[in-house]
């Protein structure tokens, strides 16, 4: 399911984009918990919790003022959908380019042809804003001859975090359109992988690659499925037909398999929303194109001297995530990211909003100053 929607407040503004950090259909079961876990929806309870986890948490910002904070920035921690600003500065690139038109027309069924439905709900969220009804499943487009702009489904992407535009993407621009734009955002060596095969792993655990198995092995061999998945239809019905009528794995086997995806570090994260917002990134075109996108979500709800907030969140079961921009009136720019994976309950995933860490420390000296002593311990 997806994760409740919340109301927006001046305390926190990013709770009206509860969409762009959905957590996954997964976890059916939780594990159980003591009393009173820390509320991840509320700035203390980040406290809290980060109080009792500097081990598993990275933080890095620069409000653009002076001030920086920095965590564990070079430990590869989870990266869940946050690593699709990647995937967004890629599409971006090409578009100023000239190599893609963001008007071209996409079949929703080509779309669909990376879609594994355990994305809490992101894809039939995008198809709902798109105005495209769904199948007797709720899962699927009615209709796969539909068509969408490319530049719909990329806003899908970091809107509702639909997790199958970007292999679409991957697919059409290749793997090294996408390493050449997060080096040009000051990320030399992401973690690319496909999200399509990533639940499948866990969906086909027969089909998975050993465990403790390399990256670049696991990669090749995500890569194989995916494209039988996304070109074999019988194969693509065998997987719906598992996931309508077959239980997901428990709580802590699906903690297990999420600390096996793609990962990476808060400071190449903060790095490439930075060179976005402050349009640092080579191509300054692209990085207008990025900015635009990433800050559609907040562009009506913003506080006072701000002028925008670019985010793109991710959670899956055990962590939640995100890069985050903030261009003020004056001029200057603020950006961080933070990663935090372990003890985090569904429920707390589910609530969570880690945006308002990184907003109040980018706009609020006075608890900046408390995130950092609780750092410190």
């Amino acid at each position: 399911m997806p994760a409740p929607r919340r109301t927006l407040s001046r305390r926190s503004v990013l709770t009206a984009a509860t969409a762009a950090v959905p957590a996954l259909a997964l976890a059916p079961h939780a594990l159980g918990q003591s009393a009173a876990p820390p509320d991840l929806s509320t700035p203390d309870g980040w406290l809290s919790w980060i109080s009792t986890h500097r081990d598993a948490f990275a933080i890095v910002l620069d409000d653009g003022l002076g001030a920086q904070l920095a965590h564990r920035p070079r430990q590869a921690q989870l990266l869940a959908s946050s690593v699709k600003v990647i995937h967004l500065a890629a599409y971006a690139t090409a578009v100023a380019e000239g190599r893609l038109d963001p008007n071209e027309q996409i079949r929703v069924g080509d779309w669909e042809r990376f879609y594994v439905p355990t994305d809490g709900g992101g894809h039939i969220a995008s198809l709902g804003e798109l105005g495209i009804p769904t199948d007797p499943t709720g899962l699927y487009a009615a209709d796969p001859n539909r068509l969408v702009t490319l530049e719909q489904m990329m806003i899908c992407m970091i809107k509702f975090s639909d997790s199958a535009a970007p292999d679409f993407l991957r697919v059409r621009l290749g793997e090294g359109a996408l390493r050449r734009a997060a080096r040009d955002g000051g990320w030399p060596d992401p973690d690319l992988r496909s999200l399509c095969a990533e639940y499948l792993f866990l969906v086909l655990p027969e089909h998975a690659p050993p465990q403790g198995a390399p990256v670049p092995a696991r990669r090749r061999i995500g890569y194989r499925l995916e494209r039988r998945f996304s070109s074999d239809a019988a194969f693509r019905q065998m997987v719906k037909d598992r996931l309508l009528h077959n239980p997901l794995p428990p709580e802590d086997v699906q903690k297990a398999w999420a600390a096996a995806t793609a990962g990476g570090a808060a400071s190449s994260l903060s790095g490439i929303h930075r060179s976005i917002a402050t349009g640092t990134f080579p191509n300054r075109r692209a990085a207008d194109i990025a900015q635009r996108i990433l800050e559609l979500p907040l562009k009506d709800h913003l506080p006072p001297g701000l002028a925008g907030i670019g985010m793109k969140g991710g959670s899956l079961p055990g962590g939640l995530t995100c890069g985050l921009s903030v261009r003020r009136a004056d001029g200057t720019v603020g950006a961080g990211a933070l990663l935090a994976q372990g003890d985090i309950s569904v429920e707390q995933i589910a609530k969570g909003d880690p945006g308002v860490v990184l907003l109040l420390a980018l706009t609020d000296p006075a608890w900046r100053d408390r995130l950092a002593r609780t750092l410190r311990g």
